[in-house]
């Protein structure tokens, strides 16, 4: 009989065994599958002994016992280098190293101890060059029931003893490969069925019977194949290696409490620092008062202190400023309230320093204006005109402003103010006059004396140095031939031959009067006398005939030629003098037709020199040649005109509509290149070029005074720095491209 299975029964279910030794079929089939593995084993060995056997001598025979005892030939490639014995004993010496070429050398990290950046000392030299992630997973777990349920694998019978799905009672009894295959078998077979199996086996009935009991071993064959080889002692396992203790990992650290913090804010102005001012000062005074003895106080309650002398005087120490300034004579306190100005007016520095009109580079024959600082004047000295204005020629950031009135209806008092770029917020001194100021000028030497032309026709000499600087050292009074109407023009010259100082100034009255300084008194004498016509004798030698005098407004006097200079009048002549004659004129050129504001020598060319009107007219003019070389019509009156420090061709002129003209008569000859507005409301009176910085100072009819930096286009000639024979010789090419040539001479008509 064949055998069977039972049907509908349940995979691992239990069920129950009277015997528990192996079927006789089962036996059989282990033995068959034994045999088969063995024929299987003597096939691969047999295949791997005749792949791996090297080609012995002879003719390849011999007893295969005996292979270790027959002489072996090496098989070698035909393109095999044939070596000498010395080339073969030669060593070579290779040191092998476990670093990767490959691996950076610059890696850095950021190390919060050192607070910066840090190169790394080691870096990795590892390289990994195959790597497989592993695919065994836990029998028990979730994927290990699932694999096996595609597989369709089923558990060992030693795991489902354990879970209680069959027993197993013979621990030890069988032993070999047969217990092994045994203990694998389905325990759901019955015990009826092996029987008769067994039965038919031993009495071999039939042809049928006997190829169901062969497919039986087959089939159960495959099902062990299938099974999974069972692990002993999988749930006591313990890898055997060393291992070691893994101490803790400690941080030790030190954690101090912050230093307590507290947030100050305070306001630096003007006024604070004039209140401390003050309040050091009474401390001080104090102090004093307590280490006096009782004799010497008596005398100091009848003394006048300093500060209630200059608070209190009439003569312009009135600002809080001067009399701070008295109080503290500290340098630092200066350098203090700078650095606050510079603070407060960063934008402004940093336009002064690097700003450039970009528009330039597009439009190279046009220039333009940046207002930088705007100086205010005191609540003292509020709606008077900007009279005068000249830099300080020791120290280039420093001017001086000079405030009186071009009203003459309206006189009432002038004052001086001494400004610097580094402070634009507040004067360094300001100190008032009883008469208002028309001009002023700063000695080129002794730059700390400066001398100032008045209202009143006096002139007075002022020390910088000095502690009271409302008082002048010098002054001209009636008794000491003071003008008898507005100086409108000062000049200091060279000093005589007994080494002393003097200076020139014109009036309305129509005297140009030398001024020196002799000890305590300002000695003078009047140089020449302008008139409006001078007649000569006639032939039987009368006396000559002088009309009514002439009225100057302005003069110039020649950088070369020390006792050329040039004198301006009401009536719009331009008269040409000398020191050395008093009575007549070297020449005169009809300039204007209106009075003639200002006149100025041009810097580098000793000949030519502007003047301006108020008739509308610039004009530029060769004291050699008579007629005018340039003339421009700038539409109103043209309050000053200077030239420019570093180029012979360039000059600004300003205007009373409030525009500032600036012409370079190398790029045009017939129109400024830069015409821009400076003020809304009011007049522009006067213009001046700072020596270094490329700047310019204009001052309005309301007091102000205000800073404009030149665009590039107006300054290439001082990052040049072109010799001053060069600039001549480019303006007296300009020149002689406007003069008119005498048709028998050919050269230049001249006057």
């Amino acid at each position: 009989m064949s055998s069977l299975k039972v049907p509908g029964q349940a995979k691992g279910a239990a069920v129950p065994k009277t015997n528990s030794r192996p079927s006789l079929t089962t036996i059989k089939s282990m033995i068959r599958s034994r045999s088969k593995m063995s024929q299987l084993a003597a096939e691969s060995r047999s295949r791997l002994r005749q792949s791996s056997r090297v080609n012995f001598g002879g003719d390849g025979g011999g007893d295969d016992g005996e292979e270790w005892l027959q002489a072996k030939d090496p098989v070698k490639p035909d393109d095999q280098l044939e070596l000498t014995e010395e080339e073969l004993k030669q060593e070579f010496t290779r040191i092998l190293r476990g670093e990767n070429p490959n691996a950076p050398d610059n890696i850095v990290r950021f190390s919060h101890k050192e607070h910066s950046y840090q190169k790394l000392a080691t870096v990795e030299q590892c390289e990994i060059h195959f790597a497989l992630d592993g695919q065994l997973v836990h029998q028990d777990s979730d994927e290990a029931r699932r694999f096996r349920a595609r597989r369709n694998i089923r558990k060992p019978k030693a795991e489902t003893a354990e879970t209680g799905t069959g027993t197993e009672e013979d621990g030890g009894e069988a032993d070999g490969d047969a217990e092994k295959e045994a203990d694998g078998e389905d325990g759901a077979e019955d015990e009826g069925v092996a029987e008769g199996d067994a039965e038919a086996e031993a009495d071999g009935e039939g042809d049928g019977a006997e190829a169901e009991a062969d497919a039986e071993p087959e089939e159960e064959e495959e099902e062990v194949v299938e099974e999974p080889k069972v692990l002993r002692n999988q749930f006591n396992f313990s890898e055997r290696a060393s291992q070691t203790f893994n101490y803790t990992t400690k941080e030790r650290h030190v954690a101090t409490e912050p230093p307590p913090r507290s947030n100050f804010k305070g306001s630096c102005t003007q006024w604070e620092i004039y209140d401390l001012y003050v309040a050091e000062k009474a401390r001080q005074d104090a102090l004093k008062e307590k280490k006096k003895p009782a004799h010497e106080e008596k005398a100091h309650v009848q003394e006048t202190p300093a500060f209630d002398r200059s608070s209190s005087s009439t003569e312009g120490d009135a600002s809080l400023w001067a009399a701070s300034a008295k109080v503290v004579s500290l340098e630092g306190a200066k350098k203090v309230e700078r650095m606050v100005n510079q603070n407060s007016f960063d934008d402004v520095l940093q336009d002064f320093k690097y700003w450039d009109d970009v528009s330039d580079e597009i439009k190279p024959d046009e220039g333009s204006l940046l207002p930088l600082w705007t100086f205010l004047p005191l609540d003292g000295i509020k709606k008077k005109h900007v009279t005068a204005l000249m830099f300080n020629p020791g120290y280039p950031d420093m001017f001086t402003v000079g405030y009186g009135s071009y009203n003459f209806a309206k006189q009432k008092g002038g004052a001086i103010s001494c400004l610097s770029l580094k402070n634009p917020s507040h004067p360094e001194y300001t100190f008032t006059t009883e008469s208002g100021v028309m001009c002023l000028d700063f000695h080129p030497e002794a730059t700390n004396l400066m001398v100032v032309g008045f209202y009143d026709g006096s002139v007075a000499v002022y020390d910088m140095h000095s502690k009271t600087l409302s008082t002048p050292i010098y002054k001209a009074t009636a008794l000491t031939g003071k003008h008898s109407d507005p100086v409108w023009q000062v000049k200091w010259q060279p000093d005589d031959l007994e080494k002393h100082k003097n200076f020139y100034s014109v009036s309305s009255d129509g005297r140009i009067t030398s001024w020196t300084l002799r000890y305590s008194e300002l000695h003078h004498h009047d140089v020449i006398r302008l008139s409006s016509q001078v007649a000569s004798g006639g032939e039987g030698g009368g006396a000559a005939e002088e009309s009514a005098p002439s009225s100057g407004t302005c003069f110039a006097f020649n950088a070369t030629s020390e006792h050329l200079f040039l004198v301006g009048t009401e009536e719009g002549k331009v008269h040409k003098c000398s020191k050395a004659y008093s009575s007549k004129f070297l020449s005169t050129f009809d300039a204007h037709h209106m009075a003639v504001y200002a006149c100025a020598w041009n810097k580098y060319h000793p000949r030519v020199f502007a003047t301006c009107s108020a008739d509308w007219g610039l004009k530029i003019w060769d004291h050699s040649y008579p007629k005018c070389l340039f003339e421009f019509d700038l539409g109103n009156p043209v309050g000053d005109v200077t030239w420019s420090p570093y180029s012979a061709t360039i000059f600004a002129a300003v205007t009373t509509d409030s525009r500032v003209h600036i012409f370079d008569l190398s790029i045009s000859k017939y129109e400024p290149i830069c015409v821009q507005p400076i003020v809304k409301k009011g007049r522009l009176t006067h213009v001046e070029f700072n020596p270094i910085h490329p700047i310019i100072i204009v001052g309005d009819d309301r007091g102000s005074a205000i800073a404009l930096k030149l665009s590039p286009n107006l300054r290439k000639e001082l990052k040049k720095k072109t010799e001053p024979e060069a600039q001549v010789e480019k303006l007296e090419k300009i020149l002689d491209s406007v003069k008119e040539l005498d048709i028998q001479t050919g050269k230049p008509i001249a006057g």
